[in-house]
Formats: structure tokens, C-alpha cells, sequence
């Protein structure tokens, strides 16, 4: 019997400390199929990382020798891999801190064989053709980016309607409405939002944030009765609701 290639099918790296935990989720991706890369700390990881393609990251958030959100940051500073956070945490702030960070879902311990399958196919097929290593095209060379019925580049930071005419933004919220595009239907705290306008040089509370959504609003506004172009969450922030396509 012909060994089958596992470079035919996504490979998985699964970085769990739980040497139970990480034998049950190894055997149910390989029973479907999949190729599954075992680390139980962070140095295998690294090391599994350097000689490896993967398609898509599982990572536990409590490590022996690292912390698991600090790793989905770096990977997704990289590449628009798949990543599944896992933690024994039903936390909501570490929920939401590792959905900010650019993880796709975070899935709570003890969870069955088929609830992970069914995640992992979904961001599977979310993020498909996307691996790691493969690093993220810079936004200034490159990406545009259409919502409804407007078009955004990101490199020369022109906002445009269907028909090409010019929305004037400011930089600020050239900024924010950036980091909605990067993360559309994801629930965004105002103190993210705040990081992402302060990175270049704007200065103002969290509430500052909502002055500069309620002003992409009133830009970007919308027909009477249709879904908000930007959601309030309260409690929370902001969710991004159109789905952004990249050109």
C-alpha cells in the first residue's frame, strides 16, 4: 500500500501543554483527514514552524513556557494563516483580546471531537490558499479593498463611491475605518480602535473613538432600514457589518 503524501491535505499545528487534550485533538484531525503537527510548548512550535507549511494554527492560550495570545499576534503579524484559539477559560476578555489579535475562532474546553471539526473546516474555508510561513502583502504597495458601494486603498488612502466620486476622510479616520475593513464582523473594543488610530498620532480617549465613528457614519451613511455600516455593541465597541473583498 502507497504511503499517502500529507502535503495533499491542510496541515494543522497543534500547540496544547495537555498531553491528553493534545492526543484527542491529533487523532480527530487525522481520523478526518488532515495532516496534524504536535507541540506541547512553545520551543516545539517554533521549531515545528521553521520546517513545516501550515494551513492552519490551534493554540492554547495557557503555555509553560509562553503565552498563546503573544503567538497568534506574531503568526498573524506574518500571515493571514488560519488561527483557533483554545482555552479551559470561558473569559470574555480573553474571548475578545484574541479575536482583536486576529485569531479566527476561540473554542472552550472540554469540547467534543465534532464541534473542533466543524470550526476547523469553517476557518479552513475562510482562509483558504492562506498559509504560514507567508508573509502579509504590505497595504501600501498593493490592496484595495470594495464594501457595498465603496472602494478603499489602502496605499494612497483614497476613499471612493461606485461611481469613482472622492469621500474626503481625515486621517484619523482613514485609520479607523482601515481597521474595520481588516476585520469585518468582528466585534472591536474602543480601546483597540484607540491603539489602532494611535499608532499614527492621534491622541484622544476611547471615547474620542466614537466621535470619529459617528462621523464615518455620517459619511458613509446608509439607506433608512437597512443594517448599520458600523455596529454598536454595547458594552464592548464596534462591529463592521458589510462584507469586505479584496481587489
Amino acid at each position: 500500500m502507497t504511503e499517502e503524501n500529507p502535503n495533499l491535505h491542510p496541515t494543522i499545528l497543534v500547540l496544547e501543554d495537555d498531553v491528553d487534550t493534545l492526543d484527542e485533538v491529533s487523532e480527530a484531525l487525522s481520523e478526518e483527514g488532515f495532516h496534524a503537527l504536535r507541540a506541547e510548548n512553545t520551543h516545539a512550535f517554533e521549531k515545528l514552524t521553521e520546517s513545516n507549511v501550515i494551513d492552519l494554527f490551534l493554540i492554547d492560550l495557557n503555555l509553560p513556557d509562553g503565552n498563546g495570545l503573544s503567538l497568534a499576534r506574531e503568526i498573524r503579524g506574518k500571515s493571514d494563516v488560519g488561527i483557533i484559539i483554545v482555552s479551559g477559560k470561558t473569559s470574555e476578555i480573553d474571548r475578545v483580546v484574541g479575536l482583536e489579535i486576529g485569531a479566527d475562532d476561540y473554542i472552550t474546553k472540554p469540547f467534543s471531537p465534532r464541534e473542533l471539526l466543524a470550526r476547523v473546516q469553517t476557518v479552513l474555508r475562510r482562509t483558504k490558499g492562506s498559509t504560514y510561513p507567508d508573509t502579509i502583502s504590505n497595504p501600501a504597495d498593493q490592496q484595495v479593498v470594495e464594501f457595498l458601494d465603496w472602494t478603499l486603498d489602502l496605499g494612497s488612502h483614497h476613499l471612493a463611491t461606485k461611481d469613482g466620486s472622492a469621500v474626503e476622510l481625515t486621517t484619523a479616520e482613514f485609520y479607523l475605518l482601515r481597521a474595520f475593513t481588516k476585520a469585518s464582523n468582528r466585534v472591536l473594543s474602543r480601546d483597540f480602535l484607540l491603539d489602532q488610530v494611535h499608532d499614527y498620532d492621534w491622541y484622544g480617549s476611547d471615547r474620542g473613538v466614537d466621535g470619529l465613528v459617528s462621523r464615518i457614519r455620517r459619511k458613509l451613511k446608509q439607506p433608512v432600514g437597512t443594517t448599520p455600516l458600523i455596529k454598536t455593541v454595547r458594552g464592548v465597541g464596534y462591529m463592521f457589518t458589510p462584507i469586505v473583498r479584496k481587489r
